[in-house]
């Protein structure tokens, strides 16, 4: 068993204790968080953080990690199976190499789990997962759950794809096209009859177990999405959403979450050429359950806490912020049973700051994944 004493804990679920303690069980969950210290039974590892700040692991709900490798080019890059304009079938699971690089920089920013998933240059790209950024040899031991999505792609990057080879989708109306087709072809799925892997994947999208995460992020294309998402009665994610702000009260109508972001990243193409963190302030304040995300390599994961900082900076109030980086996308995700928060029962994933976690020059001084140490300075 492990006790950290004496920290200033963020709880993100129940507020801020001043000065308080965490025990952790040795199965990695939390026992019990309280103001002051605890009785601890003998054999207790104690840790005192007395200065430090305490916080839930920190969950990125839209990651490239362990797909797109640090420093590897082409050969690590897995993350686009660019081949058909409908590849719901394959599986990040598949792609992913734990000794990703980024994987070990993500534990030194304090993130502890991710939702991996396919890029959105296919119409439907993939099944994505959460990880937990456990020391692993084979990605299978960092799994905590999948899938947790479908994800798919409007806008630019289908369209410069397949417009340039002459072959559907070469308009925004072929993209749409090619998701209603697919949605429809798996409602009328007979799996008695022959198999179809493509249509399986839908399955769950259409019985709303799961959520369709559609890369947006024009306004025209994050209302095509909500249509779309309409027309089938399915879950939604909208995941860049560069220009949500604009339709702000559209999405807030629609039900759909958002996984905004990167907020701070460099203009790219025409549709994403306006990122900033007006973007988070907009979605949360019309009332969208909004999660800040890094979209790793794009930002690096281990910066996480930053964009979280300069939202906060741009104003969004601390409480919200936190929420956006921790409690709101294990939500996304559907994981908060598990992680986002520290609560008894939940996995012991913590961080130890040797400051206020969204001030530039603070570092992280531990990073736990259910009560193990995976990174310490």
């Amino acid at each position: 068993m492990i006790l950290i004493t004496g920290a200033r804990i963020i709880t993100v679920a129940n507020g801020v204790i001043e000065q308080g303690s965490v025990l952790i069980g040795d199965h990695g969950q939390i026992q019990a968080v309280l103001p002051g210290t605890i009785d601890a039974p003998p054999g207790t590892t104690v840790i005192d953080a007395a200065g430090r700040t305490l916080t839930p692991g920190l969950v990125d709900a839209y990651s490239y990690l362990g797909l797109m490798n640090q420093g590897l080019g082409w050969a690590g890059d897995d993350a686009d199976e660019s081949t058909d304009p409908n590849t719901a079938h394959v599986r990040a699971l598949d792609g992913i190499y734990p000794y990703d690089e980024g994987i070990a920089d993500a534990r030194s920013g304090g993130v502890t789990t991710a939702q991996v998933m396919p890029r959105s240059t296919n119409v439907l790209g993939g099944e994505a997962l959460a990880l937990k950024l456990r020391k692993a040899n084979v990605v299978d031991q960092m799994l905590l759950q999948r899938p947790t999505g479908i994800a798919a792609g409007l806008g630019e990057a289908p369209k410069a794809r397949y417009g340039g080879d002459k072959k559907l989708p070469a308009t925004r109306m072929g993209i749409a096209a090619v998701l209603r087709d697919a949605l429809v072809k798996a409602q009328e799925y007979k799996p008695e009859k022959a198999r179809d892997l493509k249509l399986e994947a839908l399955q769950p999208v259409l019985r709303r177990e799961l959520p369709l995460c559609v890369s947006a992020h024009r306004a025209d294309d994050i209302v095509t999405a909500i249509r779309i998402a309409r027309e089938f009665d399915i879950k939604l994610v909208l995941v860049g959403c560069t220009e949500g702000d604009l339709v702000a009260d559209i999405i807030a109508e629609s039900g759909a979450a958002v996984a905004a972001g990167p907020s701070l990243a460099a203009r790219g193409r025409q549709e994403d050429a306006n990122p900033g963190f007006h973007l988070p302030l907009s979605l949360i304040r019309a009332g969208v359950k909004t999660a800040i995300v890094t979209a790793h390599p794009h930002l690096p994961a281990q910066y996480l806490n930053i964009a979280a900082g300069l939202a906060v900076a741009h104003g969004l109030t601390t409480d919200e912020a936190w929420r956006a980086v921790t409690l709101t996308p294990a939500e996304l995700i559907g994981i908060a049973d598990r992680v986002g928060s520290i609560e008894p029962g939940k996995d012991a994933d913590l961080v130890l700051w040797d400051g206020d976690p969204f001030e530039l020059l603070t570092r992280v001084v531990m990073t736990m994944v259910e009560g193990k140490v995976v990174y310490e300075c």
